[in-house]
């Protein structure tokens, strides 16, 4: 199934430039799909079977993962960390897309994670973050607000009053102009004032 807010195409593009982003040595185990899966079972399942993995493999699924039996012989894998099961790439995009729709009401990115992270183990937050940012529903709800906007300019390169009166102001024939200054703002201002004459 599909949602209509955000497709399995865009989904599956933030997935991969997810995992193009890693170093080539963490791209591996950055995400679990359904063989790495089948991998963890086994190694848990089988403790001390060598030919599964290599050992630095099995290390790191045996401190991160452990099993938890559903039925006689069925079993399924938890984070050690939370708890938690573990969410697979393949199904990523269905629970990402019911939770966002139905469980937080397009609630936005922190309460998107907040409720995958309560039921589900192994998920970037990065990755919800992108989803929630592509999602259509969302990003016709965001405020506008431009951070730059709110910034002040600050020019370098500008004639100061001070810089203005220390200079002889001259026009193209190098003859001295007089500079007549209006100020709305600042009542005590004579209006006879003439600087630089020459």
């Amino acid at each position: 199934m599909e949602y209509t807010f955000i497709s399995k195409d865009t989904f599956n593009g933030i997935i991969e430039r997810y995992i193009i982003s890693l170093p080539v040595s963490k791209q591996e185990k950055a995400l679990i799909n359904l063989e790495l899966l089948d991998k963890i079972k086994n190694v848990l399942l089988n403790p001390k079977g060598h030919t599964i993995c290599n050992k630095n493999t099995q290390i790191w699924i045996k401190k991160k993962f452990k099993l938890e039996e559903i039925t006689p012989d069925d079993y399924r894998v938890i984070v050690k960390a939370n708890n938690n099961l573990v969410l697979v790439v393949e199904n990523m995009y269905k629970v990402l897309c019911r939770t966002h729709a139905e469980v937080t009401q397009h609630g936005g990115q922190k309460q998107t994670w907040k409720s995958l992270i309560e039921k589900w183990g192994w998920i970037k937050q990065n990755i919800v973050e992108k989803f929630v940012n592509n999602c259509t529903i969302c990003a016709i709800r965001k405020p506008s607000f431009h951070p730059l906007a709110a910034k002040p300019i600050i020019a370098g390169d500008f004639l100061s009053l001070d810089n203005l009166f220390e200079n002889s102001i001259r026009d193209e024939e190098n003859i001295s102009d007089t500079i007549q200054i209006f100020d709305n703002y600042i009542k005590n201002l004579d209006d006879d004032i003439v600087f630089g004459q020459g």
